[in-house]
């Protein structure tokens, strides 16, 4: 039969299956059930049990429930309770409402047992208890599906909140467990007390106190661990903390065993769904090490790393404080001493570096003792040190340090198995309401320290306004001196070097001077050692090389071959220092053409005593370039004798000094003598310096010495007057005057 006409329109709700072999019965129920139209059911009809089966397979897969099925127990191919029993095995839900005509108790029994019936109808029928009985099956099957439904919604909330809460527990043990092995303290406080509701481990470890005494007890963990110098800011912090929300705070603490420990606290407010504040939660972080190595670091800038004194920076603090100290009060007055250690490069060079540190390091205890408790004692850097001295009555408590120091001092320092010996030059300057800042005041006493070491060493020099005016003098000879090298300013004396024995001239010795535009002619002496000072005695000795070598070339090509003049240069020890100085000296000879046997370097004695290897070496490659050395003012200076036959020098030069008062002391005399003798036997030839008198000539000659210069020849002249005495065969005052005279 056509079911799909028995459906009407679109199903909301599910269909009613009408079972009956007989067509008739089928149309009746149809129509008695067209009510279920109104409620949105259609009515399915089915004349055997394996269409009422397909049929039912079909609704199912259309996804039509079916809430009921009536059935005929009476059909040809199945009976109806086992047609409903096979049904209920795989639409347990559907109901059964079976229609008989036989009174069969059993098979009643047997069907709602194994069919799990609803309700039997006997037939014929009643048209009202059919459509009650579909009614209340209906019903029945609407309220099931609804606690149905009901029931597994329960069951998903159910299984929804027990994995909500599983997970819960799994977060809250996360969580539990992140806490408990985190370094910082997380705590938890009410707003109003304060009191701890919550702390982890972590807490044990920063405070080293059990956690549970400040849960216990509040006021611990609010005051009584904070260091009492903070607790101020700490009361500050909470109040300060309600009224922005979030704030961080560092502090210090207390541990039971004394140490003090500093601490970073970051807290927030939390507040609850109406917007009040309901607990505060907090972090702590133990920044103890940050602190000190924060510490550490501004410690290291203000203080040398070598003897932990004070450096120069913190000097200037400290001086510039009292200093403003001194503007209040016009009565206040304090001073600042300038110390330098004399020749202390030479125990840094001749006992190395380690050992020039620990003698810095001794040097600077012996100083912390020499003063008092509010005074300053800072190293500036290498062997300069400084003290300030706060609050002195006048001058003399200044001297009192400064003699003190100078004393201490000269004590032997012992360093392992040595004792080593120094001294020191100290500058004094006194405060005063004239000086506009600290620093002015470091730079006189630094100018009085110069004073000191040029008046001697080991002595103290207080500063007055001459030196000041000294030292600007010499800053503008410095400046004057760079652009005189480059100007054009400097010129050359010559001085003769004459045989002794025949009054024959072996050459010259070159001197520098300078033609200030200004102040004239400026003498050597003046401004060498400012130049040696500032290191512009490199390039000015280089341009005298340069200068001499290239005069004696020119001079040279007049004379014979076998009878060249010899030009003697000093060398300076910062030349000798250059690690390019072979190389400019064989530059300069190549450019001017001089024979490298007519240069002559002339050396100090001090020059020798440092880095001893390195100049050897170097004075060895140039001599054999033929370049030959002598060592000037020989017996003024500090060469030991065992060093001096290992240096390839040809000539000794005698200071004036001994030459001088040779004739009127016999001590003099046997001093040169030795030097004579001393030269004789290494192989070397002698210049005496500072020749007189005729006199002179004769005991020298006495004495075998070979060469001499001095006024009694001639005092050094310019070049072109120098060139006026080439033709002299023998030296006299009176032929180099008459020469001189008769060519001027």
């Amino acid at each position: 039969m056509d079911k799909n006409t028995m459906r009407g329109g679109s199903l909301r709700k599910g269909a009613i299956v009408c079972i009956d072999d007989e067509r008739s019965v089928l149309l009746s129920l149809r129509d008695q059930l067209g009510w279920l139209l109104e409620h949105e059911y259609t009515v399915e009809l089915a004349e055997s049990g394996e269409e009422a089966l397909a049929l039912l397979e079909e609704l199912a897969a259309d996804q039509i429930s079916v809430p009921v099925v009536i059935c005929d127990q009476m059909m040809p191919e199945i009976r109806g309770v086992d047609l409903l029993e096979k049904i209920h095995a795989s639409y347990p839900k559907t109901l059964k409402i079976l229609l008989t005509g036989i009174a069969d108790l059993d098979e009643i029994v047997r069907a709602v047992n194994c069919a799990n019936l609803y309700r039997y109808i006997p037939k014929p029928w009643d048209q009202a208890d059919l459509e009650l009985t579909v009614r209340e099956a209906l019903r029945s099957y609407e309220r099931d599906g609804l606690l149905e439904r009901q029931n597994a919604m329960l069951q998903q909330e159910i299984s929804e909140r027990r994995q909500a809460e599983s997970l819960l527990r799994e977060s809250e043990a996360k969580l539990e467990s992140i806490l408990n092995s985190l370094e910082d303290v997380i705590w938890s406080a009410s707003v109003d007390t304060l009191e701890l509701s919550y702390l982890n481990p972590a807490a044990e470890l920063v405070y080293g106190r059990d956690r549970q005494v400040f849960l216990d007890d509040p006021t611990l963990w609010q005051v009584g661990v904070i260091v009492p110098a903070d607790r101020p800011q700490r009361a500050l912090f909470f109040h300060q903390l309600l009224r922005k929300g979030s704030l961080s705070t560092e502090y210090r603490i207390f541990r039971p065993d004394g140490e003090v420990r500093w601490l970073s606290d970051r807290a927030r407010v939390i507040k609850d769904a109406a917007g009040h504040p309901c607990r505060i939660d907090g972090i702590i972080y133990d920044i103890t090490d940050r602190r000190r190595a924060e510490e550490k670091l501004a410690h290291d800038a203000l203080h040398d790393a070598l003897t932990g004194l004070p450096n120069r920076t913190l000097l200037m603090q400290r001086v510039e404080a009292l200093h403003q100290h001194g503007k209040r009060d016009p009565d206040y007055r304090f001073a600042v001493l300038f110390i330098d250690l004399d020749r202390f490069k030479l125990v840094n060079d001749s006992l190395g570096h380690a050992c020039g540190d620990q003698f810095l390091i001794a040097i600077a205890e012996q100083l912390r003792h020499c003063l008092r408790a509010a005074d300053t004692v800072a190293r500036l850097g290498g062997d300069e040190f400084t003290i300030l001295l706060d609050g002195i009555q006048d001058t003399q408590d200044a001297v009192q340090i400064a003699e003190r120091v100078l004393s201490r001092l000269a004590e032997p320092l012992q360093l392992g198995d040595r004792h080593l010996f120094t001294s020191a030059s100290i500058g004094i300057v006194i405060s005063a309401c004239s000086y506009p800042s600290g620093t002015e005041m470091l730079r006189d006493a630094d100018i009085a320290m110069y004073r000191a070491k040029a008046s001697g060493k080991g002595c103290y020099a207080i500063f007055d306004q001459n030196m000041h005016a000294e030292t600007l003098k010499i800053v503008q000879i410095e400046n004057d001196l760079r652009q005189a090298i480059h100007q054009g300013e400097l010129l050359l004396h010559y001085q003769p070097i004459v045989y002794l024995k025949t009054g024959e001239l072996a050459g010259f010795e070159a001197l520098v001077r300078w033609q200030h535009p200004e102040q004239g002619l400026i003498h050597p002496d003046e401004f060498i050692s400012i130049a040696e000072d500032t290191g512009l005695i490199v390039p000015l000795g280089e341009w005298v090389l340069r200068e001499a070598c290239r005069q004696v070339s020119a001079w040279n090509l007049d004379r014979p071959p076998e009878q060249p003049l010899l030009i003697s240069v000093n060398l300076a020890v910062h030349q000798l220092k250059e690690p390019n100085l072979i190389k400019i000296i064989e530059q300069i000879l190549t450019e001017t053409g001089l024979n490298s046997r007519c240069l002559k370097l002339e050396l100090t004695e001090s020059m020798l005593v440092e880095n001893v290897e390195s100049i050897i070496k170097t004075l060895t490659y140039l001599r054999g370039r033929h370049i030959q050395f002598s060592i000037d003012d020989f017996g003024t200076g500090y060469s030991s004798l065992s060093y001096l036959h290992r240096f390839p020098v040809s000539t000794l030069k005698i200071d004036r000094a001994f030459i001088s008062r040779m004739e009127q002391d016999s001590e003099n005399f046997e001093i040169v003598r030795a030097i004579c003798t001393l030269a004789h036997s290494l192989g070397m030839k002698v210049v005496a310096e500072g020749i007189e008198e005729a006199s002179q000539i004769d005991r020298l000659n006495s004495l075998g010495c070979e060469l001499g210069q001095g006024f009694y020849f001639s005092r050094p002249v310019e070049a072109r007057e120098a060139e006026k005495l080439l033709p002299l065969r023998y030296y006299t005052p009176a032929a180099s005057a008459n020469l001189l005279r008769a060519t001027s």
